[in-house]
């Protein structure tokens, strides 16, 4: 099943003890890159969570952010949260500034903002919490993983469409450089007569204008590899799920045969086609680079 690299997903679970929440991001990336934000006193699973990730992710930046309130402790430690003191007193001090009140600032001014104290978070080492933990986190992981299924049917959709497309090119391409190639024989068959005419043959000159033409102007071979490749690139998008960087190498050999071909003929309309499907495969490059 191809899976996006860019999605969301996101869970919740509360009783009368524990509430967890966890969110997980995800953007394109090259290789897995798992960035995790969590209470301290979860710290412990950090390992568990990202072997988690690797389970059901292989490529992308992954962002998760997880929340934790042990609902059962009512009369916790509390430690200050100084950072947090210091703004407000900043402000309070502004405001006394902007407007010029001869107040003196008291401690029950500082005391109307309730974040001034923080329950202090402790180690939490309890099976029964990782256990929980996990269940919410796989959650979201599969909240995360039907948004990356659905995202990939979107692009696998135009990236069809833009295959089919590159695939009619390339047979117009193919009719165009058989009828392009008679009309050179026919124009060096020309110049042979002219030179048989008047007795002016050279039959060194004659056989290197044929070796020419036969090289110059026949594009078979790269007609025929240019097909292969496009028909390994819908044998993998349609048979494998981690198809990313497989798909970004097909598209670059199948680039390199495009080249060669514009390179090899002087036909006018070939070369218009032949900027169409470098145009295609430049779009399917982009696409790809949003699967997994």
């Amino acid at each position: 099943m191809l899976r996006s690299m860019t999605g969301f997903g996101r869970a919740e679970k509360k009783d009368g003890q524990y509430e967890f929440s966890v969110e997980i991001r995800s953007l394109n990336n090259r290789y897995l890159d798992i960035s995790l934000k969590i209470p301290k006193s979860l710290n412990a699973y950090e390992y568990e969570i990202k072997e988690l990730i690797k389970k059901s992710i292989a490529r992308g930046k992954i962002s998760a952010t997880i929340n934790f309130k042990n609902l059962s402790v009512t009369n916790g430690n509390m430690r200050l949260n100084t950072e947090t003191i210091q703004f407000y007193l900043n402000l309070l001090q502004q405001i006394k500034k902007l407007t010029g009140l001869d107040d003196k600032l008291t401690l029950d001014h500082l005391l109307q903002f309730r974040e001034l104290f923080e329950p202090e978070e402790e180690a939490s080492e309890d099976a029964e919490i990782v256990s929980r933990l996990m269940e919410v986190f796989e959650k979201a992981l599969a909240e995360l993983d039907t948004m990356r299924r659905k995202e990939a049917e979107n692009l696998a959709r135009d990236i069809e469409d833009r295959i089919n497309m590159l695939e009619n090119i390339l047979n117009t391409i193919r009719g165009t450089a058989r009828d392009s190639a008679r009309q050179e024989l026919e124009k060096l068959y020309g110049r042979l007569k002219e030179q048989i005419d008047s007795k002016e043959i050279d039959k060194n000159r004659l056989e290197l204008e044929l070796a020419l033409i036969a090289d110059k102007v026949d594009v078979t071979e790269e007609c025929i590899r240019l097909a292969s490749h496009i028909d390994l690139f819908k044998d993998v998008l349609h048979t494998k799920s981690e198809v990313g960087k497989q798909l970004t190498f097909i598209l670059q050999e199948m680039h390199r045969e495009t080249n060669t071909i514009g390179s090899k003929t002087s036909e006018v309309k070939i070369a218009h086609d032949i900027i169409s499907m470098k145009e295609e495969i430049e779009k399917l490059r982009e696409q790809v680079q949003n699967l997994e």
